[in-house]
């Protein structure tokens, strides 16, 4: 894999959750659906976000498996992320965003750390994210897992972090 190719573990872009789901939300109602791609200047234009907003979400999007590129600027939501969005803001079922993010690439990164590292925790996985991807963010870091947590893939006791493989069930590396 080329330094092209290489997936974004961690949004580019400096913004709270909520505006993750909010942009998710936005391409999954403007694209019916997933049924029509959409050019992320449309989804800018109805979250009243910015460019490096929407551009920086994206591409950490595409990596986790949420969203798929289709051409330049122009994107389309998994079938999962359809599911995940419910009919309104407050719907959201991030259980269903299980199967896909325990492929994405921040998943399988963060559980190479811990086959590595034995333990592993919150500040040393921010850690290598910010390694690995070249950002300075921790708040940015600490976002992308925001998104393993909630939707049941991790877990934190005493700050320790805990992968959760549907597969394989509780614990499991």
């Amino acid at each position: 894999m080329t330094e092209e190719e290489k997936p974004t573990l961690v949004p580019t872009s400096s913004m709270k959750f909520e505006k993750h789901v909010l942009i998710l939300r936005a391409y999954v109602v403007l694209t019916d659906n997933g049924k029509s791609p959409v050019h992320y200047k449309t989804v800018m234009k109805m979250t009243r976000l910015a460019r490096t907003q929407i551009s920086g979400t994206n591409a950490f999007f595409v990596g986790l498996g949420l969203l798929r590129k289709v051409d330049e600027g122009i994107y389309n939501p998994v079938d999962q992320s359809v599911l995940f969005i419910g009919e309104k803001p407050g719907d959201e079922d991030f259980s269903v965003l299980k199967p896909v993010l325990q492929y994405s690439a921040l998943y399988r990164f963060i559980k190479g750390l811990i086959r590595i590292h034995g333990t592993v925790t919150v500040d040393d996985a921010v850690s290598f994210l910010l390694e690995e991807s070249g950002e300075k963010s921790p708040e940015r870091a600490k976002r992308a897992l925001e998104w393993l947590e909630k939707c049941g893939l991790m877990s934190t006791v005493d700050d320790e972090i805990t992968l959760i493989d549907i597969k394989e069930g509780i614990g499991s590396v």
